[in-house]
């Protein structure tokens, strides 16, 4: 393997306990210029980390244009993000050829987004079956909206289901609560976070929240995201608490998560920030 002192430096920061992204990223701009292999992917995720989407941009697409479609993921996100989504979807579908599961699950997401959900269906099932272990939840959903039968969504979910897999059994939970079966489903919410699905406590607060009403155990879930630091916690706690009221506390949340790239967490301390009743 190719020595990249300059990579292995950069690495370190960015993996650091302290917020060292800017040493990291100019470490990793002399990286570029020196030609080291990983200088490319890792310059994007530190562009990605801190919500520097436009360099990342600037990064990533004349590569994509030169034939490297690892990279077209990455790409395919953050044109998402900014709402550029006729490019985004051009991106995804270059990595999609290049077979990656994960192109094919969020491809499946930008097109049930933009409505067109029998696209999505078969996206999202190409996606579930090249190992895309978050794609079974979306699946069903889209079929759930499509046909807004429950049979054709449930037999997808029992189908998908996996323990060893912890985030199909999403797609379990949610078409047991789309149809009423509320202990059904809080036990395999319950299920999906203790077997470390992806995001599996938020899942499961947001169903505590929103369909069962329990904001006491949803703030507990969402204080174990936090400990467990999964994607997204602070933005998603952030909400949770802006939503109950508890501005003071909301802000700490959505400025950390704002910090590291939050579109979202930046669009509520906006609006936070513009009414003066939530002081």
């Amino acid at each position: 393997m190719d020595a990249e002192p300059l990579c292995d430096k950069a690495r370190a920061l960015l993996d650091d306990d302290e917020d060292r992204h800017d040493e990291a990223i100019a470490l990793l701009r002399q990286a570029l210029a020196a030609r080291e292999p990983s200088a490319v992917d890792l310059l994007a995720r530190a562009y990605l980390d801190r919500g520097y989407r436009h360099e990342a941009i600037e990064l990533l697409s004349p590569r994509i244009r030169a034939g490297q479609p690892e990279l077209a993921l990455q790409l395919a996100d953050v044109q998402t993000t900014i709402g550029d989504f006729e490019r985004a979807e051009q991106a995804y579908r270059f990595a999609v050829a290049d077979g990656d599961a994960s192109a094919m699950n969020n491809l499946g997401i930008l097109l049930r987004g933009r409505g067109r959900l029998r696209e999505a269906e078969v996206m999202l099932r190409r996606a579930a079956e090249a190992g895309d272990e978050r794609a079974p939840a979306h699946l069903v959903a889209v079929q759930w909206e499509l046909y807004g039968d429950p049979r054709a969504a449930l037999a997808t979910a029992q189908y998908w289901a996996d323990e060893t897999r912890p985030g199909t059994l999403h797609a379990l939970a949610f078409i047991r609560a789309a149809t009423g079966q509320y202990g059904e489903a809080e036990r395999t919410y319950r299920q999906a976070a203790s077997l470390g699905a992806h995001r599996g406590h938020i899942e499961f607060a947001a169903f505590l929240q929103d369909v069962l009403g329990d904001l006491d155990r949803a703030e507990a879930e969402l204080e174990l995201a936090e400990r467990e630091h999964e994607p997204g916690w602070a933005d998603a706690f952030g909400q949770f608490l802006a939503e109950a009221g508890r501005i003071a506390e909301a802000r700490a949340y959505l400025a950390h998560a704002a910090h590291w790239g939050s579109l979202e967490a930046l669009a509520t301390l906006n609006e936070l920030d513009g009414d003066p009743d939530d002081d």
